[in-house]
């Protein structure tokens, strides 16, 4: 098999997992228990993208304002307001009555910056807008298609209930090139992080659960630790 072009997340111990990066233009669902770190990995992602690998990188917003997200980044110490002042990054924050206005926005704000990463959060407000399944399938898939013309690498994010893990309308079955998934889970008398690839098309990733760090300087993922192993 031909080694595909990556895309380093810079996201500690996380590239170790994905054997080098995610493959470049590959669509990727989040998908986690509210609390597991979905939003601190995806900031990560466009962050590190962006002073490591000189990367621009698009956040679009379904919920949170502008204001919210460089709130949260802040807490981590990392100056997004100059990677919007460089270009680097872009916030915008769409309100998806219409998902051919995000789609365009999309298009207009990787065309701006020449991004070549792509965050949607959360993606579990599509189910909001459609009244039938096979519309929605569409319509993602189409968003899915524009990505791949356009070259960028793009995170979905899904927000899942403690008791059920639901699709995003199939998204992660058919549409996306890999499933991310983000436990918050409850062992004894405390809460455990870990982190499981559930697929990656074009390559090799690691079929074990890995526990998670989030400390002062964001996410870290214990790559070279199993989570039964860090629970003990």
């Amino acid at each position: 098999m031909v080694e595909p072009e990556r895309t380093r997340t810079g996201v500690p111990g996380l590239d170790e997992i994905l054997n080098g990066g995610i493959p470049r233009n590959n669509l990727v669902v989040i998908s986690g228990d509210p609390g597991s770190g979905k939003t601190c990995l995806c900031l990560e992602f466009l962050y590190y993208g962006a002073i490591k690998y000189n990367e621009p990188g698009v956040y679009i917003s379904l919920e949170e304002s502008e204001e919210e997200i460089i709130a949260f980044a802040e807490l981590f110490d990392w100056d997004v307001h100059s990677l919007i002042e460089k270009k680097m990054l872009s916030i915008v924050t769409v309100e998806l009555y219409d998902f051919d206005k995000l789609k365009n926005t999309v298009e207009d704000e990787i065309s701006r910056l020449n991004a070549k990463r792509l965050v949607i959060d959360p993606g579990v407000v599509f189910r909001l807008y459609f009244d039938r399944e096979l519309d929605a399938r569409k319509r993602i898939l189409s968003l899915g298609r524009m990505l791949k013309r356009i070259g960028c690498t793009a995170v979905i994010t899904n927000e899942i209930s403690l008791e059920k893990a639901a699709s995003l309308f199939g998204l992660e079955e058919y549409v996306a090139d890999g499933v991310i998934r983000l436990y918050h889970t409850k062992l004894e008398d405390r809460f455990i992080r870990s982190i499981g690839i559930l697929k990656m098309r074009g390559t090799k990733i690691s079929e074990k659960l890995h526990p998670i760090r989030i400390t002062k300087d964001g996410l870290k993922i214990l790559a070279k630790q199993e989570l039964f192993q860090e629970v003990k």
